[in-house]
């Protein structure tokens, strides 16, 4: 009779601890997960910032064409020299170059935005691996403490 009660126990404790290893395993899992999660953000804020880059080319591109545009249409008209003209140029020339910045600022907040969540998504993923050694470590313990 011992002998079967002592296989009871042994059963039921290694039930526990099985259980108890499940979820410890089940945070190391989802810490993996976060972090590919922190790593595909990265890669967004990375993409977001190369097209913005080249977005900001294309619109000083744009920008110069434009205004080079208006200057050999006034010129054809006979004012390329006018102080009017000059001024009106140079307030468009700002205007588009705040524009551009505008844009930039856009796209810089987005990436950080990207890059506080990966690192919002590493911290998680730290704290799930603290939650995995401190679950496995307790794991026998709650072994023994479930067996009564």
């Amino acid at each position: 009779m011992a002998y079967t009660t002592a296989m009871l126990y042994g059963a039921k404790f290694v039930s526990n601890f099985l259980k108890s290893e499940q979820q410890a395993k089940q945070y190391l899992l989802e810490a993996d997960q976060e972090l590919q999660n922190a790593e595909i953000l990265r890669k967004n804020a990375y993409l977001v910032r190369s097209a913005g880059a080249r977005n900001e080319d294309v619109s000083r591109l744009q920008n110069r064409a434009y205004l080079a545009n208006n200057r050999a249409i006034a010129y054809e008209a006979g004012i390329g020299e006018s102080p009017t003209l000059i001024g009106a140029l140079a307030t468009s020339a700002n205007a588009l170059e705040q524009n551009v910045l505008n844009d930039r600022y856009k796209i810089e907040s987005e990436a950080e935005n990207y890059l506080y969540q990966a690192k919002v998504k590493e911290d998680n993923a730290y704290q799930l691996k603290k939650r995995y050694k401190n679950s496995f470590g307790s794991s026998l313990l709650n072994s023994a403490i479930n067996l009564f």
